[in-house]
Order: C-alpha cells, then sequence, then structure tokens
C-alpha cells in the first residue's frame, strides 16, 4: 500500500517535472525565436545599407565616367584638333596652324578648351583675316545650318541676308533666291513632283556660280517632273537667271552631256533586253524538247518566268528613259524663245511659235563675243516688229531663216534697243522684252493705216527708193522712250 503511494507520489512529481520542462522549452522557445528575427532583421538591415553604399559609389563612379566621357568629346586636344578642322574649315592649314597657337596658349594657362569656343574665336577673330574662299565659307556656313536642323527655306533665307551686302558675291545671292522661289513653286505641285525637285534643289552645291543652272538643266530632265511643270518652270525661271553668251553655252552643254548619259543608259539597257530575249528563246528551246513528265520541266519554267519578269522591268526602264529624254538639245531662253544646240554644232535662237530661227555666228571665229549677243538680241525686236508687219522694212535685206544675221542686220538691232535706253550689252531680261514690244507699238499705232504707211509719214521709210532713215528712225525711237506712259 506504502509501496503504491510511493510510486504515485513518484509518477506525479515526474509528471510535475515534465509539464513544467514542456512549459519552460516552450517560453523559451518563444523567446529565442523573437531574439532570432531581431537579429536576422538587424543583419538585413545592414545589408541593406552595405548594397546601397556600394550602389551609390557604382553609379557615382558611372556618373564620373561618363561625365568624363562627354567632357572629353567636347573638348579640343592635341589628339582631335586636326580632325576638328578638317571637318570644319575643309581642311584649311592655315586655319589649322591659328587653332594650334590657341590651343597651346590655353593649356599653359591651365585651361581646356571647349570646340564650341575654338569655333567661336576662330568663326569670329579669324574668317577675314586668313585665306578663306567666299565658297568654303558657305559651305561652311550651311553645314553648320543643316547640323542645326533647319530647313531648306530657312537656310536658302539665312545665306540671302548674311551675304545680300557682301561685294562680289551677287550671282551666288541671286541664285539663293532663285532656289528659295523655285522651292516655294514646287509647294504647289504634286507630292511626287515636289520631292523631285526639293532633292536637286538639296544636293546643289550652293557655293557654284553655275549652280541653279545646273539644278535646272536636271530638271528639264527628270523623268519624275511632268512635261507641264517642266514647261512652267523653263516659262518661270528657264533661262531668265541667263543673261551672257557663256551662260546660254554652258546651259547647252549641260543639256548635251545630260541627253548623252541618257542615251548611254538606253543603250545598255537595250543590250542587256536583247540578251534576255536570246535567253528565253533558248530556255523555251530547251523546253519543248523535255518529255512531258521531266523533272527538269517545272526549273526551266521557273527561271522562264523570272526572265521574262526582268525583261519587262528592263523594258519599262527603256520607256521611261525614252521619254525623259530631251527631243533636241535646247532649253527655254525666254518665254517664246529658246535657245538651241544644232546637229553640226552651230548655235540657234529659236522663236518657239514660228518655224524661224536666227543662228549665232561660229564659236572658231574670232571676236564673236558681240556678234554673239547682237544676234541673240535681234531675235526679240525683230519677233515684234514681224508680228507689226514692218519688220521687211526695217532690216533690209530681211533675216533670213536658220541664217547668221549680217552685220547690218545686227546694227540695225542694235539701233533699236540703244535709242529706247535698252542694254544691249548683255542678254535683254524678260522685263526689257515686254517694254520693247510696249514701245515699238508706237511704230504701228491703231489708225487703220498699215505699218509701212506709218514708218513713211513718220518719216523713216521712203518707198521711191525703198529705202531707211536710220537717223529719223533714231530720233523717233528716242522720242517714244522720252514719252514712256
Amino acid at each position: 500500500m506504502m509501496r503504491n503511494s510511493c510510486e504515485q507520489s513518484s509518477a506525479m512529481l515526474e509528471s510535475a517535472d515534465t509539464n513544467v520542462s514542456a512549459d519552460y522549452a516552450k517560453r523559451n522557445h518563444a523567446y529565442l525565436t523573437s531574439e532570432h528575427l531581431n537579429y536576422r532583421a538587424k543583419e538585413q538591415e545592414k545589408l541593406r545599407k552595405s548594397y546601397e553604399k556600394t550602389e551609390n559609389k557604382e553609379h557615382k563612379k558611372a556618373d564620373s565616367d561618363l561625365e568624363n566621357e562627354l567632357f572629353g568629346l567636347k573638348m579640343i586636344d592635341n589628339n582631335n584638333l586636326k580632325d576638328f578642322i578638317d571637318e570644319n574649315y575643309f581642311k584649311n592649314d592655315e586655319i589649322l596652324d591659328i587653332a594650334k597657337r590657341y590651343l597651346e596658349r590655353q593649356n599653359s594657362l591651365g585651361r581646356n578648351l571647349a570646340k564650341t569656343e575654338l569655333k567661336n574665336h576662330l568663326d569670329k577673330e579669324f574668317e577675314n583675316k586668313v585665306n578663306i574662299s567666299i565658297e568654303d565659307r558657305i559651305k561652311n556656313y550651311k553645314k553648320e545650318l543643316i547640323q542645326q536642323g533647319k530647313s531648306q527655306t530657312e537656310i536658302l533665307q539665312l545665306l540671302i541676308n548674311k551675304y545680300e551686302n557682301t561685294d562680289g558675291v551677287e550671282t551666288l545671292v541671286n541664285n539663293f533666291k532663285s532656289f528659295l522661289k523655285l522651292h516655294q513653286f514646287a509647294e504647289s505641285k504634286p507630292l511626287a513632283e515636289r520631292r523631285a525637285i526639293n532633292k536637286i534643289i538639296e544636293r546643289a552645291d550652293l557655293s557654284s556660280s553655275t549652280a541653279f543652272t545646273t539644278s535646272l538643266s536636271e530638271i528639264s530632265l527628270s523623268a519624275e517632273i511632268s512635261q507641264e511643270t517642266k514647261l512652267e518652270i523653263s516659262r518661270e525661271f528657264g533661262g531668265a537667271h541667263i543673261d551672257s553668251v557663256d551662260g546660254m553655252d554652258y546651259q547647252l552643254q549641260q543639256v548635251k552631256e545630260h541627253t548623252k548619259a541618257i542615251e548611254q543608259e538606253i543603250d545598255i539597257k537595250s543590250r542587256e533586253k536583247s540578251f534576255l530575249d536570246l535567253e528565253i528563246d533558248e530556255l523555251e528551246d530547251e523546253l519543248d524538247t523535255l518529255p512531258l513528265d521531266d523533272p527538269k520541266r517545272q526549273e526551266l519554267e521557273t527561271k522562264i518566268e523570272q526572265k521574262k519578269e526582268v525583261l519587262e522591268q528592263t523594258e519599262n526602264e527603256i520607256d521611261r528613259l525614252e521619254t525623259g529624254k530631251p527631243k533636241g538639245l535646247s532649253f527655254v531662253l525666254r518665254q517664246g524663245f529658246s535657245a538651241r544646240l544644232n546637229p553640226d554644232g552651230s548655235r540657234s535662237i529659236r522663236i518657239d511659235n514660228e518655224d524661224f530661227a536666227i543662228k549665232l555666228p561660229s564659236n572658231f571665229l574670232p571676236l564673236t563675243t558681240t556678234k554673239n549677243l547682237r544676234s541673240i538680241n535681234l531675235t526679240f525686236p525683230y519677233l515684234i516688229l514681224k508680228n507689226q508687219n514692218i519688220a521687211d522694212s526695217l532690216f533690209l535685206p530681211n533675216l533670213d531663216n536658220n541664217s547668221a544675221p549680217t552685220k547690218s542686220q545686227r546694227d540695225m538691232g542694235h539701233l533699236i534697243l540703244s535709242s529706247l535706253g535698252i542694254d544691249d550689252k548683255r542678254i535683254l531680261s524678260e522685263e526689257n522684252i515686254k517694254q520693247l514690244k510696249k514701245d515699238l507699238s508706237a511704230l504701228t499705232p491703231k489708225n487703220g493705216k498699215t505699218g509701212q504707211e506709218n514708218l513713211v509719214e513718220l518719216g523713216v521709210f521712203d518707198v521711191a527708193s525703198q529705202s531707211l532713215d536710220k537717223g529719223k528712225l533714231k530720233k523717233v525711237l528716242e522720242l517714244v522712250r522720252e514719252n514712256r506712259g
């Protein structure tokens, strides 16, 4: 009994110990878990701060590297100086020497030299002192404006503003104005034509005195521009800017070279077409010899189709070139008048609405400049007087079609123009021709009399002797000039 009591007591104590240990372990586990979590949180915070510190260092280093790299790109040193001058000043050695001296001076003061500072220094201080041609200055300025993102119209307007009052560049400035006018003209045209015209303007060498002439020649030969638009451009610009025999000859030479290039291209394409025709015939002959179940037939049929596609493209290209090829070596010199290069190498001024042309004296003869100029300018009063039915009374003998005018005929043209105060040292402008037409209309007033009867009444022409009183004609024309308006 007592033993049982002891066993029960022992069991109770063991049970109590067990409960105490479990409870203690439970409390201790909760304490350890909380402490562990706090420790882990602290360690994570340390890691986060360490990571942020490292990341900040890397960002600062990257920013510093980028800043140094950008700084290096903006700065000038001995390594990139020559490339800078070559790019911005067209390899001008004189400017390079000036730039070197300026760079050395800045370096001796412990200063870094920025590209913008050097460029401003060279442009402002030395542009007029070093041997930079006006052509290079224009090229350089245009390049600057393109880099600034300026449009074609802005570039042309800025060039006009910059050089309009500069001596010796009148022709170039007139070219800028003509290009600007041409660009504005193109705005009213269909998209394809507008793009074609603007592309020609874009690639024009604005520093060349013949830039506009060359561009007009390209337009006249472009297959992307319609004949109607070409005619409008010829009327609006044509040879309106050409006022010398040399300018006319240059334009004719440009037309000749472009025509020759087109003819050569047509010749090449025609040979390609002949070769393709031959290849297709041979392949079709080979196909005809094969049995219907021969696997090679499919290969040959595919090849024939491919060749035919290329042939069609070639034929289309030939048609395009033929359409764009000029129908003669000529261009519109003034409205109603064309300059033409004849097959024998001679040149003529053709009256477009008449089957009539005035031939210029040979280029190979000495001292022909004045003869050529007066022959060209003779065409304008001749047509006006012809339409008034008095040309044969003033030009004795009368002019023959497609023949060079005689000295007396050229002198008569000069007398008419000089008496009216119209400068004939250059090819007459459209304005000159309009004024000339207005002035000469005074010789045949609307009074019911014939042109010759009016000349007789004015004392200019004598019917009996069929002679002309040049002195009287001169006085009449001078009177017309004095009483204009």
